[in-house]
């Protein structure tokens, strides 16, 4: 196993390009508080394990290569995309008789955020691609490849952990804008459209 730091920082770059899961960390955080934030990444976290595990036992690389299976990752991961970008333009317009009084009526539960994390990272091909074309690029040939597998997926799911728990502590700096009804509507507007071209983008994507 080569080029430890190197992949740190590879990981890291592709990580902290914005994606639906950097969207529903950011979503939960603003809205329902930095429980809800930690709750989703935690799922996104959780999502990163089981991926995790597959690419231990091998299981990962049966999986990219079933093209019917990959396909459905896809358009169900689209589908789910789209789901929650209709819903936040939904209380968008809810978010016009918001006020900062209002804002605990409308947290939803921990294990929403939870799901909303670990569903949008699980139904996303991109994350299933990442394990088999950037994570074995940096496992040396020879004995000992399954440990190496699961000690660059442990630092994985350690480097996204990290990643999206910073995220929370910011997005609560910027949370007071969201005081502002109109704010909070303009928010939820993009932020649903975000995750909508996000997903046609993805259904539409050539990885498959």
């Amino acid at each position: 196993m080569e080029g430890l730091a190197a992949f740190i920082t590879i990981t890291l770059m592709i990580i902290i390009v914005p994606g639906p899961d950097f969207f529903v960390v950011m979503k939960n955080s603003i809205t329902s508080g930095k429980g809800n934030g930690a709750m989703a990444a935690l799922g996104i976290t959780s999502a990163h394990v089981i991926y995790s595990l597959l690419a231990v036992f091998g299981i990962i690389f049966i999986l990219a290569n079933m093209y019917y299976v990959f396909l459905m990752i896809k358009i169900l991961g689209a589908c789910y995309l789209i789901y929650l970008g209709i819903k936040s333009i939904i209380c968008a317009r809810q978010s016009m008789n918001f006020s900062t009084s209002q804002m605990q009526a409308q947290q939803i539960s921990y294990l929403s955020s939870y799901r909303q994390g670990f569903i949008s990272t699980i139904l996303n091909p991109k994350a299933l691609l990442y394990y088999i074309s950037i994570l074995p690029q940096f496992i040396t040939a020879g004995e000992g490849v399954s440990s190496q597998i699961a000690i660059l997926s442990a630092i994985v799911t350690t480097v996204i952990l990290i990643w999206f728990i910073f995220c929370v502590y910011i997005f609560q700096y910027i949370k007071l804008l969201f005081g502002n009804r109109k704010i909070k509507a303009v928010f939820d507007y993009a932020v649903g459209a975000i995750l909508i071209s996000l997903s046609i983008s993805l259904l539409f994507s050539k990885s498959s």
